[in-house]
């Protein structure tokens, strides 16, 4: 009989765990403890669009104390710039008018982290949006569709930014939803996209919810143009109820065509108040410089 070399034998010890047997320190086994197992919770594609449905209709007007933590550029533009936090005042409104549109108002108000002194008011509705910049003696004024882009991204942030991130939107009614499974870092996740038809009737796809699974809570919303570019990514954490409505209070916006994203602690907070007209109204002070931002002109003979 032929004997086995001593240094087979150790290796084929060692082998043994991937069989199922003996150990030889190529495997660890961690339990966790029952209050850190995540249940996973299932949902159909109905049910996460009736939970969209009724976060964006419970709300209709936010008051809030929040800190902001603007961060410029990115590892593709090769600056990234940390700005200091801002204390900003948010209100917000979306009603709905008598002809049945939602009328919006955003207003933000900053102050410096130290002086508590205004660096900006802004505001914006669905035709224009207007900024003050106290520090620059200036008063900025432009189409809030306006797409024009500033090679200094901190320039790119916008108040109706904030709307979209502030304010849950529904899928629109003749929209086309369908439903994915989905994981990330370990975590599973729903998500619901939304496809709406296209200039040229082909299907567009319009924006992407993640629910992650244990709480089936809203952790991401992702917004495409025609086509198919991210203008805004949208996450969502520390969820808790204010008046009996569950609302966010870590919010991250995520700019990718503006190079900017912007993190908002929410730290007081009112919601479905009635906020006057008088309190989205900003005025250009005496003596401080106009500024008109205005959409480019289209070139001779497009469009016709």
């Amino acid at each position: 009989m032929k004997k086995i070399p001593v240094k087979w034998l150790a290796l084929g010890l060692c082998l043994l765990p991937l069989l199922g047997a003996g150990s030889c320190g190529v495997k660890t086994t961690e339990r966790l403890p029952p209050e850190e197992v995540l249940p996973l919770q299932t949902a159909t594609l109905e049910e996460l669009a009736a939970r969209l449905e009724r976060q964006a209709a419970a709300v209709t007007s936010i008051n809030a104390e929040t800190e902001l933590r603007p961060t410029t550029g990115s590892a593709y533009s090769g600056i990234i710039e940390q700005y200091h936090d801002v204390k900003a005042f948010v209100l917000g409104e979306r009603r709905t008018s008598a002809g049945g549109g939602n009328r919006r108002h955003i207003r933000v108000l900053g102050q410096a982290p130290i002086l508590r002194k205004n660096i900006f008011d802004m505001v914006a509705d669905d035709e224009q949006f207007r900024i003050y910049l106290p520090t620059k003696n200036k008063f900025i004024v432009g189409p809030t569709r306006l797409e024009q882009r500033s090679e200094k991204p901190i320039e790119n942030l916008r108040p109706q930014h904030l709307f979209e991130a502030i304010f849950l939107e529904a899928p629109a009614p003749e929209a086309v939803l369908l439903l994915e499974e989905n994981e990330w870092g370990g975590q599973r996740y729903y998500a619901l996209t939304e496809l709406v038809r296209g200039s040229e009737g082909r299907p567009v796809l319009r924006r992407h919810w993640w629910f992650e699974r244990s709480r089936l809570e809203l952790v991401r919303v992702q917004r495409f143009d025609a086509e198919g570019r991210l203008l805004a990514d949208i996450h969502y954490g520390q969820w808790r109820e204010v008046e009996g409505i569950a609302y966010p209070h870590d919010i991250e916006l995520v700019r990718p065509q503006e190079d900017y994203r912007l993190r908002i602690i929410v730290k007081k907070l009112t919601l479905n108040e009635p906020l006057p007209a008088s309190r989205f109204r900003l005025e250009r002070p005496e003596g401080v410089e106009l500024v008109e931002l205005k959409e480019a002109e289209p070139a001779q003979g497009e469009g016709r």
